[in-house]
């Protein structure tokens, strides 16, 4: 089994998410992992959803915590 570090960034900070898994983690489910621990240590901002923009769980996890993934590498 390998560990991977999922970096993210949130209030201009780095922050980071080491899983255990036989293969590196795609975007998706790195955009999962981390939206299960931001909905447990981060406050949700308030937003409005835009009916024009495609809501893909980044987009989503952006817009309700304000975090963005910025990497995934192997440890």
């Amino acid at each position: 089994m390998t560990t991977w570090i999922i970096t993210y960034n949130v209030d201009n900070n780095t922050h980071v998410l080491k899983v255990e898994s036989e293969h590196r983690p795609e975007l998706d489910e790195a955009v999962g992992l981390v939206t299960q621990k931001a909905e447990q240590e981060y406050e949700e901002l308030e937003y409005e959803v835009d009916p024009g923009e495609e809501q893909t769980p980044a987009v989503l996890l952006s817009e309700r915590f304000g975090i963005t993934i910025t990497g995934i590498t192997e440890h």
